[in-house]
């Protein structure tokens, strides 16, 4: 009998515990409605990767209950669904990459950007032109997981698509559209710094390759990093700029799409009524481009020698109307005109798409006309990754040329 009145109340005891003090592992499922997706994109040297997805919830998520295998996100493409690779997760207050987890109702979802699947962008070889992805991304939850209240949110079949995209400096550009007298229309794009009154900024024009024509959708933002370098956060605390990114349009008409009429005037005249619309120092109007775009930069600098205080030409050539197979012979005029304007050449080596030649023998010409104004980079057969042509990867990155570019005026 007293053992028999022993085991009640150790039952009534135990009954007692799990009222009073329920388990973690016990707690009950959170009513939680299904979080908001939003993904995160940057544009690297190489193009536009998603790099994150944030899920946004409506109360705070316990931190400790997430791992890199709370989630799976898939990417959907024709038809392909594809398993993006999770680096990190944790929570914080604002939905943006961090070094470190804080406290909040987001919870991101790092991925690796060197996925084979990471990037927004597609290269149409038949057009030749980089095609914006339909970003397709669907979220499951594979885990439990906790609100900081430690009521479970139970895992679930249920997936939740991505409805937003977020680029950061990208989404700083405001698109506009300019024509010239003769009634030629160019889209571009215009990032403004943070201005102070009374002050003038300097202006940074930059000119994309032929395989960011478009019209208007922004690829020339998103396929390399030719506009977003001079607008990033960082760039802008040393050199607070205006930035220009004219897009050229896509036709079969003008081969040398920034070098042709009536792209190259347009473009000209799109600079001074930038200059005249916006608080620049006219003295400090400085053109960067890229391949096609490098064939502008020569052409607009020989021929607008009022407006651009220094060029940035990369991967380019100068006498394009008696190119053969991406070389012509310097031609002797244009060395007499650009002889004594700051210019900063880059080229590669092993560059098979425009032939090194063509800026070699540029500086060449120059500097035997006694231009000691010219600058060149030539990077050595093998190091640029994926070919030799993309030479804008490392340039871009050349701080020297940045300061050096920054410090030329008029």
């Amino acid at each position: 009998m007293q053992r028999r009145r022993f085991a009640l109340v150790l039952l009534s005891f135990v009954f007692l515990l799990t009222i009073f003090f329920p388990s973690s592992s016990s707690a009950a499922a959170a009513d939680v409605p299904a979080p908001q997706a939003t993904l995160l994109t940057q544009v690297q040297p190489l193009g536009e990767v998603v790099s994150a997805v944030v899920l946004k919830y409506s109360t705070n998520i316990d931190g400790a209950s997430l791992s890199t295998s709370s989630f799976q996100v898939q990417s959907v493409l024709n038809d392909v669904y594809t398993d993006r690779t999770v680096t990190g997760v944790y929570t914080n207050d604002t939905g943006a990459i961090t070094n470190r987890s804080t406290h909040g109702k987001y919870v991101v979802i790092e991925l690796d950007t060197q996925d084979k699947n990471a990037s927004t962008l597609t290269y149409d070889a038949t057009s030749a032109v980089n095609r914006i992805n339909t970003l397709n991304y669907t979220i499951s939850q594979k885990k439990d997981i906790a609100t900081s209240k430690k009521t479970v949110i139970p895992a679930s079949a249920q997936t939740v698509k991505a409805t937003d995209k977020i680029t950061p400096i990208v989404d700083d550009f405001q698109k506009n559209t300019f024509e010239n007298k003769e009634g030629f229309k160019l889209n571009y794009f215009t990032f403004e710094p943070k201005v102070e009154p009374g002050k003038t900024y300097p202006l940074v024009v930059f000119l994309h390759g032929n395989g960011e024509r478009g019209d208007g959708n922004g690829v020339n933002l998103l396929a390399n990093a030719g506009a977003v370098t001079w607008a990033s956060p960082e760039q802008q605390a040393k050199h607070p700029s205006f930035v220009i990114a004219p897009q050229s349009p896509i036709d079969l008409e003008h081969k040398f799409i920034w070098a042709d009429e009536p792209r190259n005037s347009a473009v000209a005249d799109l600079v001074r009524e930038t200059a005249l619309k916006y608080p620049i120092d006219t003295n400090r109007i400085y053109i960067v481009g890229i391949s096609q775009g490098a064939m502008g930069t020569w052409r607009l600098l020989e021929k607008n020698l009022d407006l651009f205080a220094a060029g940035v030409p990369i991967a380019g050539l100068t006498n394009y109307e008696k190119a053969v197979n991406m070389y012509a012979p310097v031609e002797p005029t244009h060395v007499e005109v650009l002889k004594n304007v700051p210019i900063w050449a880059f080229h590669a080596a092993d560059d098979t798409t425009v032939s090194p030649k063509n800026s070699q023998e540029m500086v060449a010409a120059i500097k035997a006309q006694n231009g000691n104004l010219i600058h060149f980079s030539e990077y050595e057969a093998g190091i640029i990754k994926p070919t030799g042509h993309f030479s804008w990867v490392p340039a871009l990155q050349n701080q020297d040329m940045i300061e050096w570019l920054f410090a030329q005026k008029k």
